[in-house]
């Protein structure tokens, strides 16, 4: 992705440099995971009714300051704190938009930090900020609590700031009367909030926007006040997501890797930059994606994304070359209104898009331009004219392809990588249905830091030992006689809760409320039947250790509600060894959820049925895709470097494909062994890394050669992962290189 961070280095002229005004030297705060795209709600009538969703994500202090969070002093709202916004997005023939509106946002008022995550170790020594390694997790239940949520147009999306005299929860919903109304005391109470249908202030869908289908995505925006620009590039990060219609209800959940930066950025075949208005004002993205030509016409379609821009956008300009023929206009914004439609304006130089009245980009939101043209694309830079006034300039100028018919060098991605593989399992069973894992056990045996799970490979033993005094929704500590490693980590103590999971460590709370969201984050957990439990009500838990293994056994223990015992066992050994095994369960209203989770950062395959399965292997670490990245654009003459990275460790071999054919469209390899994988190169030759590291690169020298100019030449990286795919081998996105001045 190139980057112009302000319009000086486009223009190649010189303005003054006002330093943000905010900034704190060393912060800097990192989206490392979508967790989740969860479904809450619909209203009306399908498909003219509206949708609610949620995202959860995983996050972490990258830098070197720690992050202030204050959320009240003397009983009043404080802004330091992170604000996190929210967004689905979708691509259809061709075409990324926003479908959600520019939704709520989450005032994240209470600090947690966890010793997990990729920038450990967690440095906290108390107090009321995120320590600089420490981390936290955030499920899109979290993020959807509607006391907590709060319109995105009170931030200043530049500063990072909120003011809370006057706001949304000062006067609450419906506003209260008097001075309570701008007292700075939250007036959103949980009464307010329980008037609520199931869709208002989450993130807000019309059921038209998915009801046809496409490539969903779910994107998470981090706002931290204080953070310099410069450090805000790992700020956003979306994921790939199904949402599917059952004929009652909404059906959602994350189907591939996340992917840092804009949610444009997972528009297949888009060139995608970013630029700044200097040090006066944030950013926006801009994406275009040019097809054809077809009739002799070039289709254009231009995305433009306000990151953190206070100031927001009422124009976009994009030079022609004046001999073109341009036709097909066309505009879109994240609204039903036919009234406040961008105008479209042609020049002999230029294609304008001009806002209606109070109809600006702003930040977190969306907007799309097209339009088909007899020129061929080229390098170029398009101008997006400040709406309102404010320091720094009155137009932020961005690279992008431009209609110029001048040949010039240019790089498009194309597709994205492929291959998974699970660090945690679960069987989810919904609220009725049935408990098929009665007399079955499931061994998980500790292979190279994680596990392989085999099907009633494990022995039920008979029940001993001393009694846990579990009353209803608590947790009781066990010491091991040994240390025992599991994925993540080794412990000498286990936590466990009456709601029939054990965890390592301080354990995970006592929730009864089954979530697989909830499952997938906290600590390392086990669950042979998470339910909501009641051991205080009747039944035993007992633990009976010895040096060999300590057994953890819940007998005829009864569900809170709606009658009926269960009867399971853990078995813990020295050598990571850990069994589950049903004896007897009788099930009552409500989930029950069984598998095992490393805690934070662990990937949710989604449930699987274990009474159908054998044997299968999870992995060690998190696989999150393989890219093909291009250091420059493939100007004649020139040296550019093709990088492979996200190589997954072990890999014995990886290689960079090259062709001068590019797949059109895209070879699906499913039915190869290669499932979610696709060929984007056709023949021509290849590079070969042995025993890679996590990045493997080749440098291209490009002839200084005319008869170039306008070669295609794409490529694709491949390596051999198993158990990423069924085959082993996975292929990471493609790279199409344009020859050109």
């Amino acid at each position: 992705m190139r980057t112009i961070s302000r319009m000086a280095l486009a223009l190649g002229c010189a303005v003054p440099l006002i330093a943000q005004s905010n900034a704190v030297p060393g912060m800097d705060a990192r989206i490392y995971e979508v967790v989740d795209v969860g479904y809450f709600g619909r209203r009306g009538t399908f498909p003219n009714g509206d949708a609610g969703f949620g995202v959860g994500h995983s996050y972490c202090n990258s830098g070197a300051v720690n992050i202030p969070w204050i959320a009240n002093s003397a009983g009043v709202m404080v802004d330091t704190y992170p604000k996190i916004a929210f967004m689905l997005a979708r691509e259809r023939d061709g075409r990324m938009v926003q479908v959600s509106g520019r939704s709520n946002l989450k005032h994240s008022r209470a600090v947690f930090n966890f010793s997990s995550g990729p920038c450990a170790p967690c440095n906290n020594t108390g107090g009321q900020f995120m320590f600089v390694g420490c981390s936290d997790t955030y499920s899109s239940g979290i993020n959807s609590n509607r006391f907590d949520l709060g319109p995105t147009t009170e931030i200043d999306p530049w500063l990072g700031t909120w003011n809370s005299q006057g706001s949304y929860f000062d006067r609450g919903d419906p506003v209260v009367a008097g001075a309570a109304a701008t007292d700075r005391v939250q007036s959103l109470s949980g009464a307010q909030i329980g008037a609520f249908d199931a869709v208002k202030n989450r993130v807000e869908v019309r059921e038209s926007e998915i009801a046809g289908g496409g490539n969903f995505f779910g994107q998470v925006h981090l706002m931290i006040q204080g953070e310099p620009i410069g450090n805000r590039g790992n700020n956003l990060m979306s994921r790939p997501c199904s949402i599917s219609w059952n004929g009652t209800n909404w059906s959602s959940g994350v189907t591939g890797a996340s992917l840092e930066g804009s949610v444009l950025r997972q528009w297949s075949g888009a060139t995608v930059d970013v630029a700044g208005n200097g040090l006066d004002d944030g950013r926006f993205a801009v994406g275009v994606k040019v097809t054809g030509p077809v009739a002799g016409l070039y289709h254009y379609e231009y995305a433009v994304h306000n990151l953190d821009n206070s100031r927001g956008a009422a124009t976009l300009r994009i030079p022609v070359d004046a001999a073109a023929t341009v036709t097909n206009f066309g505009f879109r914004d994240i609204d039903a209104d036919a009234l406040n439609q961008w105008s479209f304006s042609r020049t002999p130089t230029e294609i304008t898009f001009t806002a209606a009245a109070n109809n600006a980009v702003e930040w977190n939101t969306i907007y799309n331009c097209w339009f088909d043209c007899s020129a061929a694309p080229s390098f170029g830079i398009v101008n997006v004219d400040q709406a309102r006034p404010g320091p720094g300039a009155i137009a932020v100028s961005v690279a992008s392809e431009v209609p110029s018919g001048i040949p010039s060098a240019r790089v498009q991605t194309v597709g994205s990588s492929c291959g998974s593989c699970a660090n945690s399992f679960y069987e989810l069973f919904p609220s009725g249905a049935p408990f098929d894992l009665v007399n079955r056990s499931i061994g998980m045996a500790l292979n190279g830091g994680t596990y392989v799970a085999t099907m009633d490979s494990a022995t039920w033993i008979a029940p001993a030992g001393t009694p846990l005094l579990l009353a209803d929704d608590n947790d009781a500590a066990v010491t091991l006689p040994f240390t025992m490693q599991y994925p993540g980590g080794t412990t000498s103590s286990l936590r466990v809760c009456s709601n029939g999971y054990v965890s390592v460590g301080v354990g995970n709370g006592s929730g009864f409320s089954v979530s697989s969201s909830a499952f997938l984050t906290g600590v390392a957990r086990w669950a042979a039947a998470w339910h909501d439990l009641n051991p205080g009500a009747g039944g035993q838990v007992l633990v009976d250790s010895t040096a060999a293994r300590t057994i953890i056994s819940f007998v005829n223990v009864p569900n809170f509600s709606g009658g009926g015992l269960l009867t399971f066992q853990y078995q813990f050994f020295p050598n990571g060894q850990v069994n589950l095994c049903w004896q007897g369960v009788t099930i009552s209203p409500g989930a029950y959820l069984c598998g095992f989770s490393p805690g934070t950062g662990a990937t949710d395959s989604g449930s699987r049925d274990l009474s159908a399965s054998t044997a299968f292997n999870l992995c060690a670490g998190v696989f999150r895709g393989m890219s093909l990245s291009t250091s420059a654009r493939p100007i004649l003459g020139t040296s550019i470097t093709m990088a492979l990275s996200g190589i997954p460790a072990g890999a014995p071999w990886a290689a960079l494909a090259m062709s001068t054919q590019q797949a059109l469209p895209a070879i699906d390899l499913t039915s190869a062994g290669m499932e979610g994988c696709f060929a984007h190169v056709i023949g021509g030759w290849s590079y070969f890394y042995a025993a890679p590291t996590a990045t493997a690169s080749t440098v291209l020298s490009i002839p200084n050669d005319s008869a170039l100019l306008a070669l295609s030449v794409v490529g694709q990286g491949v390596a051999w992962a198993p158990p990423l795919t069924t085959l082993g081998a996975i292929a990471s996105n493609g790279q199409v290189l344009t020859l050109g001045l």
